[in-house]
């Protein structure tokens, strides 16, 4: 068993050298082109929208919709090339539940080094990994994390959690809506395996900026309010995708469809 819970599986706050030549190799030469070549040779993923990130300037960070254990991995290849080529800061941070990732310590040392800061459902707002998370926004990191806090197994769009809303006060960094369809397809729930042949369908909206609610107090409140605009940000690019290419019935529980 590993240190589940320590703080000890945290990337550093200050990497190296080696650190970021690790992160950077393992992320651009090991995990990009296998991705790349998984989501458009052997499945489909359309997009729309993606110019509305190609200006953006750290910090910022990317908020979606939440569907398998391993959105992250699928999309964040797609959504940050090339720029993370570009050096160690243009990898994004990543915010995985340490119970499902954490447990042996190959994945563990994995995880560390494409810089995921792990949280622990149950903790609460104040857990030391969403302190992390701020800190690693504020000194200019790229975040990308799922306001809901768990994946759907309906295929709709559920509550945000007020600690994403923590997450942007105290960071100060705009919020870029995503809205992604397909990859419950590629791999369901209950599912070990991803299939192929599948079209994965992305949606990315233009930065949401809180000028106003900076302005508020930092409370939770102001927190449920930021959180609000970012679900309503979610759930616009729903509808952008749906004009785009039309409904299509999302696959629940164990069931999967072509």
């Amino acid at each position: 068993m590993n240190d589940i819970g320590t703080g000890k599986n945290f990337p550093p706050e200050n990497p190296c050298l080696m650190d970021r030549a690790i992160s950077y190799s393992l992320v651009n030469f090991g995990i990009v082109p296998n991705i790349w070549l998984f989501m458009n040779i052997l499945n489909r993923t359309r997009f729309v929208g993606k110019d509305n990130i190609a200006g953006m300037k750290a910090p910022w960070i990317l908020m979606s919709n939440h569907v398998t254990l391993l959105d992250d991995l699928f999309i964040g290849p797609l959504i940050f090339f090339p720029k993370g080529f570009l050096g160690y800061r243009f990898i994004p941070y990543h915010a995985p539940e340490e119970r499902n990732f954490y447990r042996k310590r190959l994945i563990t040392w994995f995880m560390k080094n494409v810089k995921s800061i792990p949280l622990m459902r149950g903790r609460g707002i104040r857990q030391e990994g969403i302190d992390r998370i701020i800190s690693a926004v504020k000194k200019g990191g790229i975040l990308h994390i799922y306001p809901e806090g768990t994946r759907t197994r309906t295929g709709e769009i559920g509550s945000g959690q007020p600690g994403i809303g923590r997450i942007v006060y105290e960071s100060g960094a705009p919020v870029v809506p995503l809205y992604h369809q397909g990859l419950e397809h590629v791999l369901p729930i209950g599912n070990r395996f991803p299939k192929f042949g599948r079209e994965i369908r992305i949606a990315i909206g233009k930065p949401i900026r809180f000028d106003e609610e900076l302005t508020m107090e930092n409370n939770m409140q102001t927190w449920r309010k930021i959180t609000h605009r970012v679900m309503e940000g979610i759930r616009e690019q729903k509808e952008v995708s749906s004009a785009k290419w039309g409904f299509r019935r999302v696959v629940t529980g164990l069931k999967n469809s072509a």
